[in-house]
């Protein structure tokens, strides 16, 4: 039983009935969904409603808030220096550079609204988020050199990554990087060096094409791998040095093989790519990625507790329904955060160091007793509040004595439920829920959800979600893909002048300075995709994160303690149709050790 369900069993002597496992109809997609007794003890901890929306659909109404990847240039509103930002030229609020947003120039406490009972509180808040200034880019700390990197923290010389962070330097076209430096496209990658192509890899050293990986040091293509080096074309070794497809080769051998196959050539590389995913499926996989965790299911998890369906999870505990996250205690509903204890409903990053918040879509620092609040920072007792600093006791960004905050909290709380904001696809919002999916002023096919459940522009427009048409940006064509050197050896650095056509999508890119000196140090030959293309790839190696399938280990392996088949069952995310042998960790454990 979860945590929560024990906790709240202890306080009251014996399970209270009104609290039952309960299916719900959710109102956005129509399907059925589960709550079940922990989860009503973790409401009734943050003093909220059951939610009416699925969990899938709550994660969709809370990433439609978090723009990564769509960048435009345009100028700051206030010193009209020329800015990268996640907003275009269209959205009705100003935006402001990073310096303009941390200034003393204005003071979002002048845009304050008085509550009005006639309205809802969500039209209000809504009025109050298209006038309040927005900083243009996500950007925390001590950042140098990043102009074009959205969602970092603390990093230097970073250039079209996302989700950047902990003194991260020299990263390009990645996302989800933690204390690594000299990095290019990668995929969730933390406390590792020289990494190209590499997918969730965790001290890693001077690699390429290495996917959940760790420890391994100058190798390629290796899957499942622990604290190996010098190999090649490896899946779920460990402990190994000088192998090449699983088998074992001395030192002058391996690299004999090496040199006369051309790891250095795109042409080989490329073949190759197949070939390994291939030999991959002789190999089993264990049902999940999780390291160090008591009661836990999801993926990527690392040193949890009592965390369920969570992906991508760190230190954390006693929470569920979350995705990039480090260090969380008592959460539910929580993307992109870190260092926070009783969270619900948080959206798109920020809130380190805070406690008690709900309804959050960007959250700075610092935070504790909060709700239904984007972009405060170091302030405690606010409602409905956007853009404020060091503050107490506002709502709608109006300042209020204690007694009479909290009277006035109450009194819309009980509106919301009396007069509920009703969208345009009749779903009806009161308190408890998170933001309407019409208030954001992203497009759905900006946002990190359409990376997740992608939908084509009739259907977002169907089911209620904003869509932004854009146009690209007009390039000559100097190079073809197809026309560049098979070997970096071979590149000359006039190719810095040329503009490179995709192989695949049509798409213009460039060869920075950066990446050239990092492709002849690596001798990694010029890719001939586009960085977008690229990234596609890399998620559906990835797979798919934020589902989970109920299903039975495969092994048929008697040695491994069982007759014919093993009964072993468990939560994974691997769907029953895909090709892949999944085992159960007992069995995967015997397999490989």
């Amino acid at each position: 039983m979860h945590i929560y369900a024990i906790a709240y069993i202890c306080k009251i002597g014996k399970i209270n009935m009104k609290y039952q496992t309960e299916t719900k109809l959710c109102q956005n997609c129509e399907k059925d969904f589960i709550i079940e007794l922990e989860d009503f003890s973790f409401y009734e901890k943050m003093k909220v409603s059951a939610p009416t929306f699925c969990p899938e659909c709550r994660l969709i109404r809370r990433l439609i808030w978090r723009n990564e990847r769509s960048l435009y240039k345009r100028e700051c509103d206030l010193c009209k220096k020329k800015v990268i930002s996640i907003y275009d030229r269209e959205v009705p609020f100003s935006v402001f550079c990073k310096e303009c947003w941390k200034s003393y120039a204005w003071d979002a406490m002048s845009y304050g609204l008085s509550y009005n009972p006639n309205k809802t509180f969500f039209s209000q808040w809504f009025e109050l988020f298209n006038k309040v200034p927005r900083v243009s880019i996500v950007q925390y700390g001590d950042c140098v050199n990043s102009e074009y990197a959205n969602s970092i923290k603390d990093v230097k010389n970073v250039y079209l990554a996302y989700s950047i962070v902990y003194d991260s330097e020299n990263v390009f076209y990645s996302k989800n990087v933690e204390r690594s430096k000299n990095i290019i496209d990668c995929l969730n990658i933390t406390d590792s060096e020289y990494q190209y192509g590499c997918i969730n890899g965790d001290h890693n050293y001077q690699c390429q094409y290495v996917f959940y990986s760790a420890s391994c040091i100058d190798s390629y293509f290796l899957l499942d791998c622990s604290n190996c080096s010098n190999c090649f074309g490896c899946v779920n070794l460990r402990n190994k040095s000088y192998c090449i497809w699983n088998e074992q080769y001395d030192r002058e051998s391996y690299f004999k093989i090496l040199k006369e196959i051309k790891v250095d050539s795109y042409k080989f590389v490329s073949e190759n790519d197949k070939k390994f995913w291939d030999f991959s499926l002789k190999f089993p996989r264990k049902y999940s990625r999780i390291l160090n965790c008591i009661n836990s299911s999801g993926d990527d998890l690392r040193n949890c507790k009592n965390v369920s369906n969570a992906f991508y999870i760190y230190d954390s505990e006693d929470t569920k329904y979350a995705h990039r996250c480090l260090k969380l205690k008592d959460c539910m509903d929580v993307t992109y955060n870190a260092n926070t204890t009783m969270s619900y409903e948080h959206a798109a990053g920020g809130s380190d160091q805070s406690s008690v918040i709900k309804f959050v879509i960007y959250g700075a620092p610092a935070l504790n007793e909060v709700e239904y609040i984007d972009n405060c920072s170091s302030s405690s007792h606010i409602f409905g509040c956007i853009g404020i600093k060091n503050k107490k006791y506002c709502i709608l960004n109006k300042q209020y004595e204690k007694d009479e905050y909290e009277k006035l909290v109450e009194k819309i709380k009980s509106d919301m439920n009396q007069n509920p904001y009703i969208d345009k696809n009749d779903r009806v919002y009161k308190y408890g829920e998170f933001f309407p999916f019409e208030f954001s002023p992203f497009g759905y096919n900006e946002t990190v959800i359409n990376e997740i459940f992608p939908l084509s522009k009739e259907e977002a427009i169907q089911m209620g979600y904003s869509w932004k048409d854009k146009e690209d940006n007009k390039y000559d064509i100097t190079l073809k893909a197809k026309d560049l050197s098979d070997n970096i050896k071979d590149v000359k650095d006039s190719i810095l002048n040329e503009t490179i056509e995709c192989g695949k999508s049509g798409k213009p890119f460039r060869i920075t300075q950066y990446e050239l000196e990092f492709y002849r140090k690596m001798n990694i030959p010029l890719p001939r995709l586009h960085q977008d293309e690229r990234y596609k790839n890399r998620m559906q190696i990835k797979g798919p994160i934020y589902k989970i399938w109920h299903r039975s280990c495969v092994c048929h392996e008697i040695t491994h303690g069982h007759n014919e088949k093993c009964q072993n069952q468990f939560e994974t995310t691997y769907a029953p149709e895909r090709p892949e042998k999944v085992y159960c960790e007992d069995c995967y454990k015997k397999e490989i050790y």
